[in-house]
């Protein structure tokens, strides 16, 4: 059989907004083992024009997308409200899946995508993009250095985001803790290791009127030791992404948007070197095409999606409640599994 660099995966991608835009100019360009053949947009004008000048199939509605027999891999990047449905049809059609992040709407719909998914004989993969960071990579490598982990912090600055449907409870299931908070609490997961036990949130609203885009929360993790502070906002100027984790030997202190990673000891502060940044769009794609080339397990799973959804949920119940949500309560409910 040739390498994976030889072949190619026929990719369908369905949402061709702006971050549907970013996954179509690097399938077009950026990513050898993947050839993008046929898009899918609701504008059906500027659906047509992009399809036009790439020389791609254009279709009108995502079942026929899915229906076509050249795509053997789909990449969907669209509100939530859509992820079930169009699951469900890929699946049916024994089409491999690439889904943006978050899994679903909520932790119902998530559990239904993921029991349908998981007797399916397709490759499914969660873009969660922030995996591939070059700055979250070089934490995740370097994090014994600083000892045994008791406190970490989290927190995402971002401009306020003009898409009206993230405004819209029914399409986007939520606003900052669904659509922002889930890469974070993703990223604790793949770099402490460990379930988020407890969960306190707050949230505000500013230019939103019906979902939130501020809130902040503490979150316990699993082991009891291990306490982590977490922020986002959308009502800012320019963005930042800041990790920290605080060890019995030390403190790594990064930020994924601006690429930079300080390691403090004693009264030390020492910037250190990172590899070059990456396009993690363009590296998620590559990973799910190989992993289809080369029939291997994809990295990040529904599972994966699920345990974010679980975070935001018990955020959400926090926030309303003014009490501390517990992960315990959930599997007493039979809401989720427990990993």
């Amino acid at each position: 059989m040739a390498p994976s660099a030889e072949r190619k995966v026929n990719f369908g991608l369905i949402g061709l907004g702006r971050h549907g835009s970013r996954y179509a100019t690097h399938l077009l360009k950026d990513v050898p083992q993947a050839k993008l053949v046929a898009v899918c947009r609701r504008d059906r004008e500027q659906g047509q024009a992009f399809a036009h000048r790439h020389g791609l199939i254009f279709c009108s509605d995502y079942h026929q997308l899915i229906e076509n027999p050249g795509v053997q891999a789909i990449a969907i990047v669209v509100s939530p409200d859509l992820h079930l449905d169009i699951c469900r049809h890929a699946v049916a059609a024994g089409k491999h899946v690439l889904l943006e992040k978050p899994l679903a709407r909520n932790l119902a719909e998530g559990r239904q995508l993921k029991d349908l998914l998981d007797n399916a004989r397709i490759k499914f993969m969660l873009a969660q993009t922030l995996r591939f960071n070059s700055v979250v990579r070089e934490i995740k490598r370097l994090k014994d250095r600083v000892g045994k982990i008791h406190l970490a912090a989290f927190n995402q600055r971002m401009e306020r985001h003009k898409l009206g449907w993230l405004d819209d409870p029914h399409v986007a299931g939520g606003g900052n803790i669904l659509h922002t908070g889930v890469h974070i609490f993703d990223l604790i997961h793949f770099l402490l290791e460990e379930e988020v036990e407890w969960a306190w949130c707050r949230t505000g609203r500013v230019y939103h009127q019906r979902t939130e885009d501020i809130f902040a929360a503490l979150l316990g993790l699993e082991m009891g030791k291990t306490i982590c502070l977490v922020d986002s906002c959308k009502v800012t100027g320019g963005r930042s992404g800041r990790i920290e984790l605080v060890g019995e030997r030390g403190q790594l202190v990064g930020d994924h948007v601006l690429g930079t990673l300080i390691h403090i000891e004693d009264r030390r502060a020492v910037s250190l070197e990172l590899p070059s940044s990456v396009h993690t769009v363009q590296k998620v794609l590559e990973a799910f095409a190989n992993c289809i080339l080369d029939d291997q397990t994809p990295s990040i799973t529904a599972q994966d999606g699920l345990r974010t959804l679980r975070v935001a949920e018990m955020c959400y119940r926090s926030a309303q409640n003014g009490m501390v949500a517990k992960r315990r309560s959930y599997l007493n409910e039979g809401n989720i599994e427990s990993k």
